[in-house]
C-alpha cells in the first residue's frame, strides 16, 4: 500500500512556491505557470547546448507582456511561510506516515482473515507475509521517489549554471522581471539587486532555482536513509496489530477462534493510531486531537470493510466450493 505523498511534497517550501505561483499565473504564463519563458524549450536548448536557442527562448519571454503587473505579496502568502524543515523533521515525517500506513494495512489484513474465519495460525502467517512485502514496497518506493526528486533538482541546477555561464545578461533580465512583477520592485532597484547578487554565483544559482523554478536543494536525509526509515517504521508499527493478536493467542493457549484475539488487536491498533495521528497533527499544524481521532476512524473503516468482505467471501466460497 503506497502512501499518498501529496502532503509530504507540500511540506517542502520550494514545492509550495511552485504550486502557488503556478495557480496564480496558469492562464497567461504557459505550462506550469512558470513565468517569462517556455521551460520545455529552455531544457531542449540546454540538452543540445545550443546557446542561440537558449537566448531566443529568453528573449521571447522578455517580450511577453503580462496583463497583471504587480501582485500583492500576501496573495503569495502560501509560499515562504515557514522556515525549512530540518533533517529530524524529514525523519519524523517518514516515521509517522510509514507507521500509519503499516498499522492500517496490517490491521485490515487481520480483520479480513478473521472475518473469513481463518485459523489463527493462518492469520499470523498471512499477516507477517504481507507485513514484510508491504514494508519492502514502501521503503523502495520512498527511495525511488526521493532519488528521482533529487535527480530532477540536480539536472535543473546544472542547466541554470550552464545558462548563467553562456547567457548571463538574459539570466539577469529574468531576475529583474521576477523582482519587478512578483514583488513590486522598481526597474532601478531590481537592476541594482541583480547586479549585486550576480557577483556571488552560488547564491545567485540557488536564488534563481527558488524564485524561477520553485526548487530547493535537498538538505535532508539521503534517499537510501529515507527508504530505510520508511521500511523500519512500516515494519515496526505494522507489527502492532499482529502483536496484539498473537499476545492474546499466547495467553489463551490457542484456545480461541481468533475473534477475541482480534479484539485485542483492535485495542492496540486504535491506541497506536491515535498516538501517531496526534503527532501527525502536530507535524502538519492541524489539531492533534482531531488528527488522532480521524486516524482511528480511518482504521475503523478499513477494518470494518475488510472484515465484512472476508465474511461475505467466506460464505460465497463455502457455497461454491
Amino acid at each position: 500500500m503506497q502512501q499518498d505523498k501529496t502532503l509530504p511534497l507540500l511540506d517542502d517550501p520550494g514545492a509550495v512556491e511552485a504550486a502557488c505561483f503556478a495557480a496564480i499565473n496558469q492562464s497567461c504564463c504557459g505550462k506550469g505557470g512558470i513565468p517569462y519563458r517556455d521551460l520545455d524549450k529552455a531544457r531542449l536548448a540546454y540538452k543540445t547546448r545550443d546557446v542561440d536557442a537558449t537566448r531566443q527562448v529568453k528573449r521571447a519571454g522578455e517580450a511577453h507582456q503580462h496583463t497583471h503587473q504587480q501582485k500583492a505579496y500576501d496573495e503569495l502568502s502560501c509560499s515562504h511561510t515557514e522556515s525549512h524543515k530540518k533533517t529530524s523533521s524529514d525523519y519524523l515525517k517518514a516515521i509517522v506516515f510509514g507507521g500509519l500506513d503499516g498499522i492500517v494495512t496490517i490491521f485490515a489484513i487481520v480483520a479480513g482473515c478473521v472475518g473469513a474465519n481463518l485459523h489463527p495460525s493462518k492469520v499470523v502467517i498471512i499477516g507477517i507475509g504481507n507485513l514484510l512485502a508491504d514494508a519492502i514496497s514502501m521503503g523502495f518506493g520512498e527511495f525511488v521517489s526521493s532519488a528521482a526528486e533529487e535527480d530532477f533538482v540536480k539536472s535543473e541546477r546544472e542547466r541554470e549554471e550552464w545558462e548563467i555561464e553562456n547567457c548571463p545578461n538574459e539570466e539577469k533580465q529574468e531576475m529583474v522581471e521576477i523582482y519587478r512583477d512578483r514583488y513590486g520592485f522598481t526597474d532601478e532597484d531590481a537592476d541594482c539587486l541583480v547586479n549585486i547578487t550576480f557577483k556571488y554565483r552560488e547564491f545567485f544559482v540557488q536564488h534563481m532555482m527558488v524564485e524561477e523554478l520553485g526548487l530547493m536543494a535537498n538538505e535532508g536525509p539521503s534517499p537510501i536513509r529515507r527508504g530505510a526509515v520508511m521500511f523500519a517504521s512500516f515494519s515496526i508499527f505494522g507489527l502492532l496489530p499482529l502483536a496484539g493478536f498473537v499476545a492474546w493467542l499466547t495467553l489463551s493457549g490457542m484456545k480461541t477462534d481468533g475473534h477475541l484475539a482480534f479484539a485485542m488487536a483492535c485495542v492496540i491498533s486504535g491506541i497506536a493510531l491515535f498516538i501517531l495521528g496526534f503527532f501527525k497533527g502536530r507535524f502538519v499544524n492541524q489539531s492533534p486531537l482531531k488528527s488522532g481521532l480521524l486516524m482511528i476512524i480511518n482504521g475503523t473503516c478499513a477494518g470494518t470493510v475488510a472484515y465484512a468482505v472476508g465474511a461475505a467471501l467466506e460464505d460465497v466460497v463455502a457455497v461454491t466450493v
